[in-house]
């Protein structure tokens, strides 16, 4: 694994004694359309259309939560949650909730969760939309979406600069900001929106955060990890390739040697205010908060598999979810073959092994919870565009009919979400 050189510079014409005319400088508006600016706007207007359908004409934001009367109903201390006669409660209702109650009242929250500890975790979304919502309860479904709506943008903002800083469209980063895990995410009140914006914001910083890189680069990740645990996967990924830099040493021996260090403390501010934040919610909730049903399965493919006979949600997930990551896979691991050791291939290759071969049983039970664990492998094959194509000549078939496969539900989950 090795850290990636930044693209070189593109050529810029310049004026000598022999030179009559100098290039022409593009339109302001063509530079616009060729920046990551054009595109993060883009991504923001398409979700602001939805939004402006589903919240006009007197809409409740508190649809997105989805509320379930299992747990709004229980007795508890808080005078916050309650259940509101107006509104028209599901039984089970979906996660959105729990971040809606954290919100809503943080230290009374727990009695109203399924597994308080599991929920706390990702604690960053909920303080962040009841900070913006200056502690009200009736602005905080507006800032949960809020919240929400501008990660989408800001993680593709992160994604397009980064992808021209090396040498690439930023208009690959439209295949992330339109990933349907992020539509059910936002429609849903989840976390994984503002958790990968801040894994996009990381490794831009990682590359191109100037000489304190390392440090913003891995407050990043730890913001992100406290959003959502699963991102934590990227800061190990970039942590081994700190460790693994090549600086003028011969072996992998002397990289290890000269390079621990700084390795240690990067992945330590990383991931230290999770395991510090986990641990404080072991003596307060008694709990790991790592729910028995969610750990990774040994043998490859077996979640999905237990679930046989598959149903039209499976199938889906086969044709959406696991061909897709099967042919990006594939294309790691030929990198790897023409020893391409970057660090963006390391991490599609354990976001695909992690969250799509050991995925467990529940988060495949239906479409929505398995397009919006497997949002972190999307970020990670946008950002092996650059790798892959200085190998291929840019020859992206394995993107793009990736993306295809992505994006193919994107109908039926606007109509089941609507």
């Amino acid at each position: 694994m090795a850290q990636n050189q930044d693209a070189q510079p593109p050529h810029t014409a310049t004026l000598t004694r022999g030179d009559t005319h100098a290039a022409p400088a593009s339109p302001a508006w063509q530079r616009f359309i060729r920046s990551e600016w054009a595109v993060a706007l883009l991504v923001l207007a398409i979700y602001g259309l939805f939004l402006a359908r589903s919240l006009g004409a007197g809409g409740d934001p508190r649809s997105f939560i989805i509320i379930g009367s299992n747990f709004i109903d229980r007795p508890g201390p808080s005078a916050l949650i309650k259940p509101d006669p107006a509104l028209h409660y599901t039984r089970v209702g979906y996660d959105g909730q729990f971040c809606y109650y954290i919100a809503l009242d943080p230290v009374n929250a727990p009695t109203y969760i399924d597994f308080p500890a599991y929920r706390y975790t990702r604690i960053l979304y909920p303080i962040t939309a009841r900070l913006l919502a200056l502690g009200q309860p009736a602005l905080i479904p507006y800032t949960l979406i809020l919240v929400n709506w501008l990660a989408i943008g800001g993680g593709v903002l992160a994604l397009g600069a980064w992808l021209k800083r090396k040498g690439c469209s930023p208009w690959v980063a439209v295949v992330y900001g339109l990933y349907p895990g992020l539509f059910i995410s936002l429609q849903r009140d989840l976390t994984e929106p503002l958790a990968y914006a801040l894994v996009a914001l990381a490794i831009y910083l990682f590359d191109f955060g100037g000489r304190r890189r390392l440090l913003w680069a891995g407050i990043s990740f730890a913001l992100a990890a406290l959003t959502r645990e699963s991102a934590a996967l990227f800061a190990i990924v970039y942590a081994l390739a700190v460790l693994l830099a090549f600086n003028g040493e011969t072996t992998w021996s002397a990289r290890i040697q000269a390079n621990w260090l700084r390795a240690a403390l990067f992945l330590t501010l990383a991931l230290a205010p999770l395991a510090l934040w986990k641990g404080f919610l072991l003596l307060w909730l008694k709990s790991t908060g790592i729910p028995s049903d969610l750990s990774p399965e040994l043998l490859p493919f077996a979640g999905i598999a237990s679930l046989w006979p598959w149903q039209t949600n499976q199938i889906a997930e086969v044709i959406a979810l696991i061909c897709p990551a099967l042919i990006c896979a594939g294309m790691g691991i030929w990198a790897l073959w023409r020893r391409s050791w970057s660090v963006e291939i390391w991490a599609l290759l354990a976001n695909i092994q992690l969250f799509v071969v050991m995925l467990a049983p529940p988060p495949y039970i239906e479409i929505f919870g398995s397009e919006r664990v497997t949002t972190g492998v999307v970020l990670a094959a946008c950002c092996c565009v650059p790798i892959i194509d200085r190998l291929t000549g840019k020859r992206r078939w394995w993107f793009w009919g990736s993306s295809i496969l992505w994006q193919a539900l994107i109908p039926l989950i606007v109509i089941l979400a609507a």
